[in-house]
Order: structure tokens, then sequence, then C-alpha cells
């Protein structure tokens, strides 16, 4: 975490030196609001496609990591996935924050799962290690180069969950600007924002729901963090044109 930290604090203080070139350059605005929204089941979803998005959704977990009694453990592996969604996105993305709120005491973001950057394939990835465990999962990604993400509506972050416990989990997002989705129309201020909110029951009901629990599904098989973004690392010097300031809050609020 400190060698992150001080690899942030380099790219705002080289990045501060691009700043001056841009200044006079009026942004574009675009007139849509991107709407953020957590999906806890994600059947449908994908980088420019949605799904139904449901408020809250129950899931069976094995008794052996979600026991009643309190004995159950983290192992540090995810068990389940659920996205972090966009709408309204009729611009091809330059950059993303979403700092996620979770119950730390049931769950845990973990790998092989996560994938912070299935929006923005090749970007670099300003978000924070894994796992984590803190109640505040801090993901964010940007081009540095000119390039763009995939435009339309879809997952913008897919988080895997490292379940610990039982009962109902409420995921939430921080507020602008520790969430924020800039494309080029904004650059480099974020489109206006909604948040909305999500629930994953773990051997629970969801609240006001009517029926059973669906049995947690094998998630063993997917991709997880796309880490070939490495290849823009030589460019990674640049970051705080639109993010170092945002990152090095977030680490230094920890």
């Amino acid at each position: 975490m400190v060698a992150g930290a001080l690899t942030v604090l380099l790219a705002i203080a080289l990045g501060l030196l691009v700043f001056p070139a841009m200044e006079g350059q009026e942004s574009a605005r675009a007139q849509g609001t991107v709407s953020f929204d957590i999906d806890p089941e994600i059947t449908g979803n994908s980088a420019n496609t949605l799904g139904a998005v449901e408020n809250c959704y129950a899931v069976a977990c094995p008794s052996v990591e979600c026991s009643w009694d309190g004995s159950s453990s983290f192992d540090g592996v995810s068990d389940y996935v659920i996205d972090v969604v966009v709408s309204g996105d009729t611009q091809a993305l330059n950059n993303y924050y979403a700092s996620l709120n979770y119950d730390e005491a049931k769950v845990h973001v973990a790998e092989p799962d996560t994938d912070t950057l299935i929006k923005m394939p090749w970007a670099f990835d300003l978000s924070e290690e894994l796992p984590d465990s803190d109640g505040i999962f801090a993901a964010g990604a940007i081009y540095l180069m000119g390039e763009s993400g995939t435009a339309g509506n879809g997952t913008i972050v897919r988080v895997g969950l490292d379940i610990g416990a039982s009962g109902v989990v409420l995921f939430s997002l921080e507020a602008a600007p520790l969430t924020a989705y800039v494309s080029a129309a904004t650059f480099p201020d974020s489109h206006p924002l909604t948040l909305d909110v999500g629930r994953l029951a773990i051997n629970d009901a969801c609240p006001g729901a009517v029926g059973g629990i669906a049995e947690l599904p094998d998630v063993s098989g997917s991709s997880g963090r796309n880490n070939v973004a490495i290849a823009g690392l030589a460019a990674a010097v640049l970051v705080a044109l639109a993010a170092g300031g945002w990152y090095a809050r977030r680490w230094w609020v920890r």
C-alpha cells in the first residue's frame, strides 16, 4: 500500500507539469446524466449491455464460509460477483472513478473475479490493491494516450466478493468527486451523476421479498482482472491529468 501511495504521488507531481499546456482549453459539456447503479445479479451484463438490474438478490452461500454462528472466515478469494453498472452513457469514456461502500463484516472485495477494466481495456488501472477489506473499494482507470473506452450502457466495474458471513449487504457509492465518469465531451470534468444502491441477501431474504434463495453461481471460470493494461505503464506519469487529486485524497483519508 505504501508503494502504491508513492506511485500516485509521483504521478501527481509529474502530471502537474502538463496542466499549463491545457489552460485555456474549454471542454464541451455533454448534456446527458450518467447513472451509476449496483446490480447484484449480473446476467446479461457486459461492457455495453445491461440485463435486468436487480434492487436486491438472494443467494445461498456455502455454509463453510457463511455460517450463522459467526465462525466463518474470509479466505481472500472471490465467491460471487456483482456489477457496478452505468446507463445514459452515450460517449466513449476517458476515465472513471467508483468508490464502493460495503459491509466489511460480511464481504470483502477479492480476486480473481474483480475486473476494473471491463469497459476500458488497456487503460491504466488506478484501483486499490486486492483483497480489500476496509469497507470502501476505490476503483478507477484512465486512458493516457488518447484512447477511449467502450460506449453504451453496461458494466463499469465487476466486483468479486469474498463472502464471509450471512445477512443482507447494502452496496452504495460515494458521492462526486469520489465517483465520476469522464468522457471526451466533458474532459477533464465528470458528467452529472445519479447514484443508486443495491443489496445482496446472503443466506437471507431480500427485504419485502417472497420466494426462495438462488444457489450461489460458480464464478471460478471467469477471467478476472485484465493485467495486460501494463502496456500503458510507460505513460503512467500522466495519470494526474484528471485522476491524481482524487486518488491521492482517497489514499490519505483511509
